[in-house]
């Protein structure tokens, strides 16, 4: 039995990461765009007329910096994003060898359908704080149901795999000696 079969991490603690990581990303990016609207005297909001465009912006400098965030860091030799690695854990292929780019990339996008549906529904057709009648509107739904189905994943595989983790064939661990320290998660 390998280490990967041996220590899988909690869900809990895989959750943690990624709110680790979440605050971080928000607590960069937003300044930033706070940053370019300020010195840009409202760009590029003053030139977004649809929620089309609000959203290729909001894809191009919020969603695609943080998909490379979440590719480079789990490509990388640390294995981790620095949520997971302040948390003591790696994201491998499923013998336990280092995930590339590609690997990578295509589990960030899975992970990331709830956010980037949560996007499309908020911008789509048109912006829900410029809409007459706002009302909650069916992507949120869908939204929820997701992240639902992600999460029931993780309670029902022993190795705590997501549905990005099944479809790119990868598992979130705790490598041996942090096992050690820590004793088995669950």
């Amino acid at each position: 039995m390998t280490a990967i079969e041996k220590a899988p991490t909690s869900i809990w603690r895989r959750i943690l990461a990624y709110l680790v990581d979440y605050v971080l990303l928000f607590s960069v990016l937003v300044p930033l765009q706070g940053i370019l609207y300020l010195v840009g005297r409202g760009f590029p909001y003053r030139l977004l007329r649809t929620g089309a465009q609000i959203e290729l912006w909001v894809f191009l400098s919020i969603s695609l910096p943080v998909w490379l965030y979440f590719a480079l860091a789990e490509s990388s030799s640390r294995q981790a994003t620095l949520g997971k690695r302040l948390l003591g854990l790696r994201v491998t292929n499923l013998h336990g060898d280092r995930i590339g780019f590609g690997r990578a990339i295509l589990r960030t996008i899975i992970k990331l359908i709830p956010w980037e549906l949560t996007h499309l529904s908020l911008m789509l057709p048109i912006p829900m704080w410029w809409d007459p009648q706002p009302r909650l509107r069916a992507g949120i739904v869908v939204v929820y149901a997701v992240i639902g189905i992600y999460l029931l994943a993780m309670f029902l595989n022993e190795r705590r795999q997501s549905i990005h983790d099944l479809i790119a064939q990868t598992i979130v661990w705790i490598p041996a000696k942090e096992n050690v320290k820590q004793g088995s998660s669950g």
